[in-house]
């Protein structure tokens, strides 16, 4: 039966399965059992709420408030509420020089229980980053067990790795999104297992291939589309090694104009190619885009090795997930949660690690048994940072849930207004793009973001930067440069111009804030979209919206078509 949303008033319906699972979450104490309760919000409502609490991009230099040092924080010094957020260093936060039971308190059973948990978790202090196991890399979040990275987010097992967003088991990757298994690429969107190739796009098992879009396993191809098992290929013609290696000679001289103008044609190529309708692969039993290894799952996004989910965005080997965000490894039976690893029966949290049978819980690591809190380790029956008996836990949550129910803030996400972050910070400003006013008017924060001004001995327009690499001095290392679409600065690393030169890439001319946004263009919304096949007509879901102009083709026209 169709439900208004209590957000946007659009009808969407939960199913019997939704609701079949709904009873498999129920979270028992003592004798007493409780259901979670049907969603009163439609599934991108929840989305955009879920994912205003997370601010995977934007880094801050601020103070540890224990140690005084200098640290660099997914926390802004002002807070999106006004009320600055006390933070410690990531090192500092693991020690046992606090104790977050000291900021436990009481739940006041006649008074809603939203409020409390807000007071709760803004007094307690919040790790800098979100990040687990690794080294060299502090200008990173929502990573984990990496190497020598910088400024890459919701990433595991990566090594010298810069300025990317979901990377999975990568080395060398530069200016990439979304990329698997990979070594050695450079502006990549949605790449699997992929070695040397730079400007590709949607392809996998592909070696030294550039400028290209939906390759399957093809070496050294050059502006080519739809293409599966090919070699020396231009512009989707078959040349011979000698004549390949003739046209690539120009590739190697690092010319940004040149490079430029291979962008424009690349671009406008894959505007006009034709599209799949879903990026499946080796998928049984599921809808939705960019899925790899996966069954049964439904209305989901960028999910590998998983099955029986829905309505989750972002999933590494979990099962058994609803309406769920950036979840990492053995995440099971998880219902409303943001941004975990290895968590097992758990609904509505954010940021908890190797835990299970939680509630309402944030930044907790190791823990069972616990509801509304934050930041303890290996602790167990505690409520809003007060231990309890097993019995005095037994009896007191099920009470709170009552109240909650009374108050109708059972079965919902935490509001928006206690997150930490500004919209403009979050990813749902990605998935749900805002103006100030309107994000304001919505009650979300707002921040308008400012660029440090760095130390450099010149400022120069990216304009004006030598057109070859071989151009290039040293002492760029030392000027500020400003973005030539924004007039944003940003300054080049050593080991960036180590990489241009090693890939003979021109160096950029864009803010890295820019590139991210060009590449996350490329990519659809995670909405699904009813349309029909452009080729047999037959209805199919897609994340293509029937008014856009591209060609759209089922699976089964797709491959007889393209391959």
């Amino acid at each position: 039966m169709a439900t208004p949303c209590t957000q946007c008033g659009n009808q969407f319906e939960t199913s019997t399965e939704e609701l079949a699972f709904l009873k498999r979450m129920a979270f028992r104490f003592g004798k007493i059992t409780i259901e979670l309760q049907p969603p009163t919000r439609c599934p991108a409502c929840r989305l955009q709420i879920r994912t205003a609490h997370r601010n995977e991009r934007f880094l801050y230099k601020r103070r540890c408030d224990l140690t005084q040092r200098d640290i660099v924080s997914i926390y802004h010094p002002e807070a999106a509420s006004g009320e600055p957020y006390k933070v410690y260093a990531q090192d500092v936060w693991h020690t046992d020089q606090w104790d977050p039971l000291e900021y436990g308190r009481k739940v006041d059973l006649s008074k809603p229980i939203f409020p409390q948990w807000a007071a709760l978790h803004k007094a307690v202090p919040r790790m800098s980053l979100v990040v687990e196991g690794n080294e060299n890399s502090d200008f990173t979040t929502g990573t984990a067990y990496s190497r020598n990275c910088y400024l890459i987010n919701s990433s595991e097992n990566c090594e010298d790795c810069y300025y990317g967003k979901l990377l999975q088991k990568c080395r060398s990757c530069v200016d990439c999104s979304y990329a698997y298994d990979s070594e050695l690429c450079y502006q990549c969107v949605n790449i699997y297992n992929c070695y040397g190739c730079t400007y590709t796009l949607f392809s996998k098992n592909c070696r030294t291939c550039h400028f290209s879009s939906s390759l399957t396993a093809c070496t050294n191809c050059f502006l080519c589309m739809n293409l599966e098992h090919k070699e020396y290929c231009y512009r989707n013609e078959q040349l011979t090694r000698e004549q390949y290696e003739a046209k690539m000679a120009e590739l190697k001289e690092g010319s940004w104009k040149r490079t430029q103008q291979w962008v424009k044609e690349w671009q406008e190529m894959e505007r006009g190619r034709i599209h799949r309708a879903a990026n499946l692969v080796n998928c049984e039993n599921c809808t939705g885009d960019y899925l790899e290894n996966s069954k049964n799952c439904q209305h989901c996004f960028d999910m590998t090795d998983s099955e029986d989910c829905l309505h989750t965005y972002v999933g590494v080997s979990v099962k058994d997930n609803q309406h769920c965000s950036n979840m990492y490894l053995q995440n099971e039976l998880c219902y409303e949660l943001l941004g975990v690893i290895d968590v097992v029966h758990a609904a509505y949290c954010l940021f908890c690690f190797h835990s299970q049978d939680i509630l309402f819980c944030e930044y907790c690591f190791n823990c069972k048994d616990c509801f509304g809190c934050n930041g303890l380790k290996h602790k167990q029956y505690c409520i809003f940072n007060v231990q309890y008996t097993k019995e005095e836990y037994e009896e007191l949550v099920p009470k709170i849930i009552e109240r909650m129910k009374e108050t109708g803030e059972w079965g919902l996400f935490f509001p928006v207004q206690y997150s930490p972050f500004s919209y403009s910070e979050t990813v749902a400003n990605e998935f749900f793009p805002l103006s100030q006013k309107d994000a304001t008017a919505a009650g979300f924060g707002w921040k308008t973001r400012e660029d440090a001004v760095a130390t450099s001995t010149k400022t120069i327009p990216a304009t004006q930067l030598p057109d070859r690499l071989s151009d290039i001095p040293d002492d760029v290392l030392n000027w500020q440069i400003l973005c030539e679409r924004t007039n944003r600065p940003c300054k080049i690393t050593k080991q960036e111009l180590a990489y241009y030169r090693l890939c003979c890439l021109p160096l950029p001319r864009l803010h890295p804030d820019v590139r991210y946004d060009d590449r996350s263009a490329f990519r659809n919304k995670p909405t699904l979209w009813q349309r029909t096949c452009a080729n047999c007509k037959k209805p199919i879901q897609t994340t293509f919206a029937p008014e856009r102009p591209e060609t759209v083709y089922c699976e089964e026209c797709y491959l007889k078509t393209v391959y």
